[in-house]
């Protein structure tokens, strides 16, 4: 067991400068506040799910997680592929806050690619917060289809989190039992099956491993899977375990002190190990001034992170949910998006910005909903993206499809209120801000339409 030095803070900190460390999150640093106590997500999902089901909870054992209740479930005859839906909706059902810890471990700035181990969208959340709106980009292993980093992390212009062990859904791709686990980590074996950019950034930095709870042979199948390595076999790269389940194993301690001389298992959880790493990182990196950190935020978000041809999400902020969940959608199909979740408007700076964003996009979809058409929003800044999207649609030809209203609720797109562009314009109807196979479908078709004209021009 390590007790860290100052040598290794100061190390880690340069690594973390240098965009050399991948953080990997565990459920115990994924963890919501439920009365006085700060549970992992597992376990939250687990008392939730136990209600659903109607399970005797004298038959789990004090402290059980989700992969008791599914194990109970099955006992008693239940099918397991209707968990997957069930516990969908009770995220889909939930606000869920992330902790403090993995809010500061979200906002240090030298972490661009993260590897979660938990089904949910917290982790993702906490980036967009803690980085001025700029939600990641959500990338989901599965064991029956090929998935990895859609770029290669040197040139990714937004943050990435990667579901090693699937996101959740209403279907069965995700990890929420001992069985998927051992499916997933079988899988990942399999070169055939793996993500090949993501196991090149696994290997070539170092590698924080958060509360990531596996017992002691897991633990180590896990290390070798993510090293692609003997464990004695020296990478020159570090593995950090700060971990209260690992750090109380002896003989794991021992086993990796004596196989892996690069593993550190340090003797703090994980919530302790980043409350520390984010005293040190802001004495080493003091905080802007407030005005010019939030001004600089808005600019390095609009400039760095629009791509060519992206999709241009406008939404009114009552509406930030069912955006968030279209973005979300339009992302997992493979498109890129621009999507401000920052609401931080500042000058013709910006103005100019949106401007540019706006006419190098591909599409242009406005959320329509009863709210975004009220009269208390008659003058909001989304109505400035509307009417730009508006005056560029103009200067195109008839048949170019550009501008395509998104309609949320039961609000009718030929409302007076809206620019003329829009009310000609063919919208797609998705109720709540869900994406579906058919909407993504032309979507795509339009958006490689974009692309070869680019080409062709």
């Amino acid at each position: 067991m390590t007790e860290p030095s100052e040598r290794f803070w100061d190390d880690l900190l340069l690594f973390i400068e240098e965009r050399k460390v991948i953080p990997v999150v565990g459920p115990e640093l994924v963890t919501l506040c439920e009365g006085n106590q700060n549970i992992p997500i597992h376990r939250w999902v687990a008392r939730r799910l136990v209600e659903i089901l109607e399970l005797p909870a004298g038959e789990l054992p004090e402290g059980f997680d989700l992969n008791d209740a599914v194990a109970l479930h099955l006992r008693r005859h239940g099918e397991r592929e209707e968990l997957y839906a069930r516990i969908y909706r009770i995220l889909r059902n939930n606000t869920l806050a992330p902790s403090e810890p993995l809010m500061a471990l979200a906002a240090i700035p030298g972490f661009d690619l993260f590897v979660s181990l938990t089904f949910d969208s917290i982790l993702s959340d906490a980036i967009a917060q803690a980085r001025g709106g700029l939600r990641p980009e959500q990338i989901a292993y599965s064991t029956n289809a090929v998935r990895d980093l859609s770029a290669p992390r040197t040139e990714s212009r937004q943050p990435v989190v990667f579901h090693l062990l699937g996101r959740a859904s209403s279907s069965p791709e995700y990890a929420i039992c001992d069985e998927d686990l051992l499916e997933f980590l079988h899988a990942l074996q399999d070169r055939q099956r793996q993500p090949h950019k993501l196991f090149d950034e696994l290997r070539g930095n170092h590698l924080l491993i958060l509360g990531c709870g596996f017992g002691d042979w897991l633990a180590r199948f896990f290390l070798r899977t993510a090293r692609s390595l003997e464990l004695s076999q020296k990478r020159k790269r570090w593995e950090i375990f700060a971990d209260g389940q690992i750090a109380s194993d002896p003989g794991l301690t021992v086993f990796f002190e004596s196989f892996s001389a690069e593993t550190r298992v340090l003797q703090l959880t994980a919530a302790q190990f980043v409350n520390e790493l984010t005293l040190r990182w802001t004495a080493a990196h003091p905080p802007e001034a407030p005005g010019a950190s939030a001004l600089k935020d808005v600019h390095e978000s609009v400039a760095l992170y629009v791509p060519q041809g992206a999709v241009f999400l406008s939404y009114a902020r009552e509406n930030l949910e069912v955006a968030s969940r279209l973005a979300d959608g339009l992302r997992m199909s493979g498109l890129d998006v621009w999507f401000d979740k920052n609401a931080l408007h500042v000058g013709e700076d910006f103005a100019r910005s949106i401007r540019h964003a706006i006419e190098g996009c591909s599409l242009f979809l406005p959320v329509l909903s009863h709210e975004a058409l009220s009269e208390y929003n008659r003058r909001r800044y989304f109505w400035r993206e509307w009417n730009e999207a508006d005056d560029f649609a103009k200067g195109m030809a008839p048949d170019e499809t550009f501008i395509i209203p998104i309609v949320v609720d039961e609000t009718r797109i030929d409302r007076s209120a809206l620019p003329e562009t829009f009310k000609r314009s063919h919208g797609a109807s998705l109720m709540g801000g869900t994406l579906t196979p058919d909407a993504a479908a032309w979507l795509k078709q339009l958006v490689r339409d974009f692309h070869r004209r680019q080409r062709a021009a």
